[in-house]
């Protein structure tokens, strides 16, 4: 049985939820009346659609005051009654996380049938280790 959250660490997450619920909502108006690059730029988020550089492969390391953003920002996504995308994951928490200049990649791949697929990646490191297993958006 895991112990029970500390009372300040439940307050600071219920804080960031509360944040990551509030950009959900203004992302999934968003997107629904501009385009992507334009939603990017609105959150502070660089979008690249264009570089024919692979995605990278090491992984970022995140400052430790980053954590309860990222993990509120996961759970609010998981249960988002729109749907959990990787697109939706990708500009709420690149949003949270501007301050570390985060870039939105977009891949695609073939396993059967197309599969397309969203990453932040910060520094040159990526966020998701699946992102290796996709093509950038400007190689096609």
């Amino acid at each position: 049985m895991t112990p029970p959250m500390p009372f300040r660490r439940r307050v600071r997450f219920t804080f960031e939820l509360v944040r990551a619920v509030w950009w959900l909502t203004r992302i999934e108006l968003g997107l629904r009346r501009n385009t992507l690059p334009v939603m990017c730029r609105k959150l502070g988020v660089e979008c690249d659609l264009r570089s024919a550089a692979p995605p990278a492969t090491d992984p970022v390391i995140l400052p430790r005051r980053t954590r309860t953003a990222v993990l509120a920002c996961a759970y609010a996504v998981a249960r988002w009654p729109f749907g959990n995308t990787c697109l939706r994951r990708c500009l709420v928490l690149g949003r949270r996380l501007r301050m570390l200049d985060p870039v939105l990649r977009i891949g695609v791949r073939r396993d059967g049938e197309l599969s397309v697929h969203s990453w932040l990646e910060i520094g040159g490191r990526t966020l998701d280790e699946t992102s290796a297993h996709y093509a950038t958006l400007g190689n096609l």
